[in-house]
This record gives C-alpha cells, structure tokens and sequence, in this order.
C-alpha cells in the first residue's frame, strides 16, 4: 500500500489504491478529502468511495459539512477518531449521528494527516460500514497508512479553482548530506541501531538527524519522512 500511494499520480490511481484499503480493512465505504486547516473548510475536489448517493445528498443538503464536528476536529487535532467514541465525547450533533444509523453506518473511523511542506492543505479520510467493529490491529494499520494516503491524494487531487501546491516550496527544503544518506538507509528498513553500525556514528547522533528530518519536511513519523523525501525528489526510490 505504501509503495503504490508514492506510485499515485493521477485520480484513477488513488480512486484504486483507496478501494485496495477499503477491501484491506473490511470497510464498506470511504471518504478522502482535502480541507483547509484553519476553518475545516472541506474542499469537495475528493473521492468518495461507495458511500449511498441519498446518504451524501442528505449530509450535503443539510451542510453537514460544516456541523459535523468530529470533521472539525479532524482539522483541529488531524488524530484517529472512533465515531462511537467521538460522537459521545464531541456532542455530534444528535440529526449527523441519526442520518448515520439510519444508512446502517454505527461505527466508523475519521483520521487525517496536516499539511505538509509542498501542499497547502490538510487531508480527511472516513472509513465506514454496516459490521465495523473497534479494533487495535485496525487502528495501527490507520495510523501507519493515512500519512501515505495523504500524500498520494494531494498529488492526484486536481482542482484547478485551487492552488494546491505552496510556491517554492520544495526548492526550500534542503536536508544535509549526513540526513539524506540516513534517510536512505531508514528506506531501507534500517533501525537506529543498525544505521549507527552502519555509519560509525552513535545511534544518539542518528536519532538526532531523524528528529531533524521530520521537522524540516513537517511529517509525524520514519515512514511519511520518507515518501515526502522521495516525492520531493530528495533521495531516489530503491
């Protein structure tokens, strides 16, 4: 899955790779869309992966959108949200969590990543089914894909009312040679301890380069540093 979201180029491609994940995971429908992080503005330039049509008429007709605040809260926090738990702990309005019963949908995921350096905004992804139950193996899975989700949807998403891209700003990031050349060995499934061995350098001073690489490239974890490093051209796919 990580290997075809930096493989993502065109709409038809991650309309694909998003039905590879429902199927992945058991989830009978999904969402992915981009949103700007200061309002939770939902750019509707998304993919909507089997959800009914009078469910998405209903929710859109009744801006929905805009009340729903577990979306909101995805823009606030951009962490993984249970809607069962969400729905208690954020006092989703009682007609949003009605609607989703209605269509069989008690249980769901919402998760999103913040916009990262190249791309101006954040992403929303809804994962949703009449069966989904809670489950950790699910969760972690979520957690590890979303950020590669996110970056394969900000390449294929074409809106040409809006300006995705930040201006310059790949030509701005620029890693030392030391954090490029662990970032190479990180691809490689290296661990800390294995790059330090590797390099003749303490695995204090490889975690060093590692936190220095996140913060330049505005990612959360090894992995998303590095498909942005990759799709910015930083480093080669090997």
């Amino acid at each position: 899955m990580i290997h075809e979201s930096l493989s993502c180029e065109a709409r038809e491609d991650f309309a694909a790779l998003l039905a590879k994940v429902q199927k992945l995971l058991g989830f009978a429908y999904s969402l992915a869309a981009l949103g700007c992080s200061d309002d939770g503005t939902i750019l509707m330039d998304g993919f909507d992966g089997g959800f009914p049509r009078e469910f998405g008429r209903e929710f859109e007709s009744r801006h929905y959108f805009q009340k729903s605040r577990i979306i909101s809260e995805n823009f606030r926090t951009y962490r993984l949200q249970a809607w069962s738990e969400a729905w208690k702990r954020l006092r989703q309005p009682k007609e949003i969590v009605s609607l989703c019963r209605d269509f069989g949908m008690s249980e769901g995921y919402a998760h999103g990543t913040r916009p990262l350096p190249m791309w101006r905004y954040g992403s929303f992804f809804c994962f949703s089914g009449p069966a989904i139950k809670r489950d950790p193996r699910t969760e972690a899975m979520l957690e590890h894909l979303t950020p590669h989700l996110h970056l394969a949807l900000s390449t294929a998403t074409s809106c040409p009312a809006l300006d995705l891209k930040r201006p310059g700003a790949a030509a701005s990031l620029a890693l030392s040679a030391r954090e490029k050349e662990v970032l190479e060995w990180l691809q490689q499934g290296k661990s800390s301890w294995d790059v330090s061995v590797i390099l003749s350098i303490s695995e204090r001073t490889v975690n060093f380069h590692v936190q220095n690489v996140l913060r330049k490239l505005g990612v959360v974890n090894r992995a998303q540093a590095v498909a942005v490093a990759i799709r910015l051209s930083l480093i080669e796919l090997s």
